[in-house]
């Protein structure tokens, strides 16, 4: 009876054990029902503000160019995101409208020089996102726009934050006059560029970086495989960084004349950052002074009204009926699939059935007479880039039209080879460009596995079944297919690139071997036409298509307009990612290191570093 006794009572406990068990995981799971709701109803609930919002934006909005006030002053805040690829979202809705592009910002400025109602231009800038071949380009618009007569005026509250400000300050002397917050930092520090080495953190976790180069000089892949930079590797990153700094200072230097000279600019450099009134002192600035007593001043002096550049840019970013000139921009890594440029995730990417299809829709237009292609790709995947350059030869030939290639920051990898069939392309001398390469391979996670005691099971029906396994080693007949199939599509890049530049095939391979080139470097060896940006380009393809000077153009720029359809959908996809983002920024990771480890999925891609 005892023995019966305690085998009830302890089937009574297992019971109400168990019954507790299911309750508090009913309880959980109607917890998790109910914030599942709430969360969805939360989404909704925003999807519907935004739309709500975007309705009455639309009906409110001015369509068309906006008339230019009598006696305008043409503002520009700098610091603001001025990407290749026009912000059009929800969100820019909700706000403004629709964001001026880089092109926008030069076609706008260039356009105000010869219109007789704009009579200045101010500009602020601290902390730009703007990149060094970005800067050139809008140095030379403003140097323009003064040709005309007219003055431009900057205003800084610190150029850099503690450093880092010397590409802004490059910028600033492209203006008549320089005016600074008292106080405020003169970060001109020089040129400073950033790789991560992970091979340490990798050998720690059992991670293996098995990647394989065409050739020398194509340096991706060296993040992961070793432990720190070679020295060839750190010359050529040196290399750039002397060029950056002595390309800046050499349009600097005349500006301030008497100032500074190549012999003591780099000491300015070292004894930088310094207060405004220290480079007030030394001449560097014009003059300090509080921005609200600085735009009135200027204000008074023209007797005009100021008139903002996104609402001056509407003039380009709507079709006329004109001279109709492509602007097709490719800006992120080149990938197969859709094209993404969501700005809650902050990354943008070229996807080759977006890219083809609006080259479908190029080819149908009757009416476009030339086209310009704004390339501003690190490189991406080799089918992609393979299938977006034939995509852009055929257009050509079929249409018989003028095409060229303009490059912003940079064009390199699979970004250069898509440039191959424009007839011309143009660099801006710090444009980064070439690295004609390729590079390929796995990470391996077999010792991983060994660590935490997981085996696995493999079955194979053929010696390269599982080629790009990650949780083994290329065997000695996989390595060779591998290495072989680099070999074929390095070939294959070099070839087209000596065909399409005209290079003998035994220069070509010195000048490609993944080598990464400077504009003036890939100018002076044939690699691109001209040094210059989008207006050189514009003013090239107008020729070609017998476009006089005097006759108007019309400017329609590729991607279009996003449907409301695509608007929502990318939102909703993008507020998991900003979420995540959220996430690793909280727990302290980099998310622009982060960005940069992805281009490594590619095969032709830019050595991924930080210029700052």
């Amino acid at each position: 009876m005892l023995l019966i006794y305690w085998s009830d009572k302890m089937t009574n406990t297992k019971s109400k054990t168990l019954l507790n068990k299911i309750t508090v995981k009913r309880k959980l799971a109607v917890k998790i029902l109910l914030k599942s709701v709430t969360y969805a109803f939360a989404l909704f609930g925003l999807l519907f503000i935004l739309l709500l919002f975007v309705i009455v934006g639309m009906l409110s909005a001015p369509v068309g160019a906006v008339a230019v006030p009598q006696n305008a002053i043409l503002q520009i805040d700098l610091d603001e995101p001025f990407n290749e690829v026009r912000r059009d979202s929800l969100l820019t809705d909700v706000g403004s409208g629709i964001r001026p592009s880089f092109a926008d910002l030069i076609f706008s400025i260039d356009a105000a020089g010869q219109d007789d109602g704009v009579k200045a231009i101010v500009a602020k800038i601290s902390n730009s996102e703007l990149g060094l071949a970005q800067m050139q380009e809008l140095y030379g618009v403003i140097r323009r726009f003064r040709s005309h007569g007219k003055k431009a005026y900057l205003y800084s509250d610190g150029f850099g934050d503690f450093g880092g400000g010397t590409s802004e300050y490059y910028l600033a002397n492209a203006f008549d006059e320089i005016t600074m917050l008292p106080n405020s930092d003169f970060g001109v520090t020089g040129i400073s560029i950033e790789v991560p080495f992970l091979r340490n953190v990798l050998d720690k976790f059992g991670v293996y970086p098995e990647f394989y180069a065409r050739h020398e000089f194509k340096n991706a892949m060296a993040s992961f495989i070793d432990k720190k930079s070679s020295k060839s590797f750190y010359d050529e990153l040196s290399f750039l960084a002397e060029f950056f700094t002595e390309e800046m200072f050499r349009v600097i230097i005349p500006e301030r004349y008497g100032v500074l000279s190549k012999k003591d600019y780099r000491s300015i450099i070292n004894r930088a950052p310094m207060s405004s009134e220290e480079a007030l002192n030394l001449g560097l600035i014009d003059k300090i002074g509080y921005e609200f007593d600085w735009r009135e001043e200027i204000k008074k002096s023209y007797q005009g009204e100021f008139l903002d550049v996104a609402d001056y840019a509407s003039n380009w970013m709507y079709n006329r009926n004109a001279n109709r000139i492509a602007l097709l921009v490719l800006e992120g890594a080149i990938n197969q699939g859709l094209s993404v440029d969501n700005p809650l995730s902050g990354e943008a990417l070229v996807g080759s059935d977006t890219v083809l299809a609006q080259i479908d829709e190029i080819a149908k237009d009757k009416d476009i007479k030339a086209v310009i292609v704004r390339v501003n790709s690190p490189g991406g995947s080799y089918v992609a880039s393979n299938e977006i350059w034939h995509a852009l030869k055929r257009l050509k030939e079929k249409k018989q039209i003028p095409l060229v290639v303009s490059m912003s920051n940079y064009a390199a990898s699979g970004g250069y080879f898509v440039s191959l069939a424009a007839d011309n392309i143009f660099a801006n001398t710090m444009t980064i460009t070439g690295s004609i390469g390729v590079l390929g391979g796995k990470i391996v996670l077999e010792d991983m596995w060994k660590k935490l005691g997981v085996n696995w099971a493999f079955v194979e029906t053929g010696e390269t079944s599982g080629l790009m396994s990650i949780n083994r080693s290329f065997n000695v007949r996989q390595k060779e297919l591998f290495n072989k199939s680099l070999d074929r599509v390095y070939d294959d890049f070099v070839h087209k690139v000596a065909e399409a530049r005209n290079i003998d095939i035994t220069r070509m391979d010195k000048l490609a071997r993944g080598r990464v080139w400077t504009g003036l470097g890939a100018r002076e060896n044939g690699l691109v036409s001209e040094n210059g940006g989008l207006l050189r380009a514009l003013e090239e393809v107008r020729s070609a298509a017998y476009i006089k000077p005097e006759d108007a153009i019309s400017i329609v720029f590729y991607p279009k307009q996003k449907t409301l359809q695509e608007k929502i959908s990318e939102l909703t996809g993008g507020l998991q990612v900003a979420t995540a983002r959220r996430i690793k920024a909280e727990l302290g990771l980099d998310i622009s290191l982060i960005g940069m480890l992805k281009r490594l999925q590619y095969d032709m891609a830019l050595p991924p570093f930080v210029i700052k």
